[in-house]
């Protein structure tokens, strides 16, 4: 199966939980990669991985999906940080272009708080799931089910929203084989 989305991830909860969003969204061909546990920072390790993941989805004409948590710093803060790092030669990702930065504010646990139900703000953190990271995958079908309605629950989390609009940069790609 050919690929159709290389996706790029900080951790491997985080992985999961996109990968599952994806899958359940109708997407094949996934290749994945996370930082390695224990290697230092994630957000540095997609920091540093992002150009190269960059090239090879245009070379191999697949969508890229990255996530990591803009932590303290603003979504947007985030993204350019990840911009800067194209460089010699390397151009920034263009607006009509197949590439999706899903960047939750503060990490990833504010989200699965908000489709637990719970009322969240992007300041605080939130309990991680610990050494069970598919715990995510009831976090996944809430989500699925409001991109269905096309209807996140309000108040939701800014980030959240902005990677919905993200995500559909790479919706295209879905029935490619």
């Amino acid at each position: 199966m050919k690929t159709q989305i290389l996706l790029l991830s900080e951790d491997q909860q985080t992985d999961m939980f996109v990968m599952k969003f994806l899958k359940e969204s109708g997407f094949k061909g996934i290749r994945s990669r996370f930082s390695p546990k224990g290697k230092g920072s994630g957000e540095q390790w997609v920091r540093e991985q992002y150009p190269n993941e960059l090239i090879e989805s245009r070379k191999q004409g697949t969508a890229l999906v990255v996530v990591t948590d803009a932590d303290k710093t603003t979504v947007k803060q985030r993204i350019d940080s990840l911009d800067n790092t194209c460089v010699d030669g390397i151009d920034r990702r263009k607006p009509n272009e197949p590439v999706a930065m899903i960047i939750p504010k503060r990490n990833i646990e504010t989200w699965f708080a908000y489709l637990r139900g719970e009322s969240v703000n992007e300041e605080n953190e939130y309990p991680k799931y610990g050494k069970k990271p598919d715990k995510c995958f009831a976090d996944v079908k809430a989500l699925k089910e409001m991109c269905d309605k096309k209807s996140l629950r309000q108040p939701a989390p800014p980030s959240l929203e902005a990677a919905c609009k993200e995500y559909e940069k790479i919706k295209k790609f879905k029935n490619r084989k």
